[in-house]
C-alpha cells in the first residue's frame, strides 16, 4: 500500500476505536496529518486508487466528482499568489508572503502556500472530512497541490517540501462501517 493509503487506514482505525458517535458519524477531532509529496511517484496514486476500487466504491467516479472542486481549488491558489506579487508589490520570483491563503465554504475551509529558502509548505484546514469516501482523495490532491503551484511558477522543489492537513472532523458515517471493519482488519 501507498502512504496515503496508510494514513487512512491508521485514521478509520482511530475513529473506530476513539470515536464519538454524533448526527450518524463516529468522529474524532483534530487530526494532523503531513506529507512530503516529492517523494511520491505515480504508484502513491495508483496505489490510492486501486484501495479506493477495491475497498470503497469506484474511484474514478470520484474523482469525477471532486473535479470542479479540486479545479477552483487549484486556479484560486494559483491567482492569490500572483495577486499577492501585484498588491504587494513583490518582485516576481518572491513567494515569501504570508499573505497566500484561499478560502472555501467546502470541507477544504482554507489553503495556505509558504514558500522558503529550503522548503516549499502547503497547509490545508479541512473543516470536515468523509474519512471513507474522501480522505484518499483530498491527501492526494493536497499533495498534488503543492506540485502544481511550484510547477506553475518554476519554483525549485526541495526534498523537505511538505504538505499539512488540518482536520477539525474526521468521521466515516455509521451506514459505511462494513467497509471500515473490512479495512481494519
Amino acid at each position: 500500500m501507498g502512504k496515503i493509503v496508510d494514513r487512512v487506514v491508521k485514521i478509520l482505525r482511530h475513529i473506530n476505536i476513539s470515536g464519538h458517535e454524533i448526527n450518524g458519524t463516529l468522529e474524532v477531532n483534530n487530526i494532523v496529518e503531513e506529507f512530503y509529496p516529492n517523494n511520491f511517484t505515480e504508484f502513491e496514486s495508483s496505489q490510492t486508487a486501486l484501495f479506493y476500487d477495491e475497498n470503497i466504491s469506484n474511484w474514478s467516479e470520484r474523482q469525477e466528482l471532486e473535479k470542479d472542486h479540486y479545479n477552483y481549488l487549484s486556479a484560486y491558489c494559483i491567482h492569490k499568489i500572483k495577486e499577492n506579487q501585484y498588491f504587494f508589490k513583490l518582485y516576481p520570483e518572491d513567494f515569501t508572503s504570508r499573505k497566500n491563503v484561499i478560502w472555501s465554504q467546502d470541507c477544504i475551509a482554507a489553503v495556505q502556500f509558504l514558500h522558503r529558502e529550503h522548503q516549499n509548505i502547503l497547509n490545508i484546514f479541512v473543516r470536515s472530512s468523509d474519512a471513507v469516501n474522501l480522505l484518499l482523495s483530498d491527501f492526494l490532491f493536497g499533495c498534488k497541490l503543492l506540485n502544481i503551484i511550484l510547477d506553475r511558477y518554476h519554483i525549485k522543489k526541495n526534498i523537505a517540501d511538505k504538505v499539512t492537513f488540518f482536520i477539525t472532523s474526521c468521521h466515516y458515517y455509521l451506514k459505511d462501517e462494513d467497509i471500515v471493519k473490512k479495512i481494519i482488519k
